[in-house]
């Protein structure tokens, strides 16, 4: 994303739009594989007629002092592979990290993941914040896995951060996967955002369809909601980038998901393009390292 020139604007609009992690939005059904097959062959239509060009369904929704949504999709990879992910604290941050405002992340003990996120190209003084999630596996069958990462409190006056991760076997070599998201906003928050998206924001776009151009074209959602679909898309990138570049060294498959996973964001470049490979590689190899020399 580009945040206005201003520090503390890229700072408050870091803090909305890169700490947001996927959580669970406000429909809350029972955590079993049963529902998650039910709510599979619910989707079929937009699964089968998905405009991404792959079997994945996307969904938001903003309430006046909420924001949430969700993302399910079918998975060419086995349910091991995905599911294992999300089964510690590590790989979590191991994924995370792979977010371009993600500049560190930190397993603590066995159930805890400490993320400190900001604008791009971020790393001075005050730029960046820390985050403390509790992670909670909800359901562990054979074949079906459910994690949930809670905060009370984020920046400014966000609260109730969730990320729901949720993944179901299909077949041998198929897997069905879904994110929720869902964080409260305050005033202050708010009023932040808004000033993002009537400056450097304006021209963001989301991936939902809300109405035709004037020239014909689609019209995507923008604002809050487009921000969040975004975000969910690269979150959902790198569980893609996490589960297709699994052989190596532990530095040569970060390497490989940070190639992979900006590959992938560059097939959305009208939403998810911010800044050229290179410069992405650059800050990634900068945030590892200050990550090691802080262990």
């Amino acid at each position: 994303m580009a945040c206005p020139s201003s520090a503390l604007f890229r700072f408050l609009c870091a803090l909305l739009l890169g700490l947001a992690l996927p959580a669970q939005a406000l429909e809350l059904p029972s955590a079993s594989a049963a529902v998650l097959q039910a709510k599979r062959i619910e989707l079929q239509p937009l699964l089968r007629n998905s405009p991404f060009g792959e079997p994945l369904a996307l969904s938001s929704r903003e309430l006046p002092d909420r924001i949430e949504g969700d993302v399910h999709a079918e998975l060419a990879h086995a349910f091991e592979t995905v599911s294992g992910a999300f089964r510690t604290p590590a790989a979590v941050c191991e994924l995370l990290f792979l977010h371009l405002n993600v500049h560190a992340c930190a397993p603590t003990g066995a159930s805890g993941v400490v993320l400190v996120a900001g604008p791009k190209k971020a790393g001075g003084a005050g730029m960046t914040a820390q985050m403390r999630y509790t992670m909670r596996t909800e359901a562990d069958e054979p074949g079906y896995l459910r994690v949930v990462l809670t905060a009370p409190s984020g920046p400014l006056s966000t609260s109730d951060y969730r990320m729901v991760f949720e993944a179901v076997r299909i077949d041998a070599e198929r897997s069905f996967v879904h994110f929720g998201y869902a964080h409260n906003v305050g005033l202050v928050a708010r009023m932040a955002m808004q000033a993002y998206l009537a400056t450097a924001g304006r021209e963001k776009i989301g991936f939902t369809v809300v109405g035709q151009e004037a020239d014909g074209g689609p019209k995507y959602v923008r604002g809050e909601r487009g921000s969040l679909e975004r975000n969910v898309m690269r979150y959902y990138l790198a569980l893609l980038a996490h589960c297709r570049e699994r052989g190596g060294s532990p530095d040569e498959r970060m390497q490989a998901r940070l190639r992979t996973w900006f590959a992938l964001t560059e097939r959305h470049a009208a939403q998810l393009h911010e800044y050229a490979l290179d410069d992405y590689l650059r800050e990634k190899q900068r945030d590892l390292a200050r990550q090691d020399a802080a262990r």
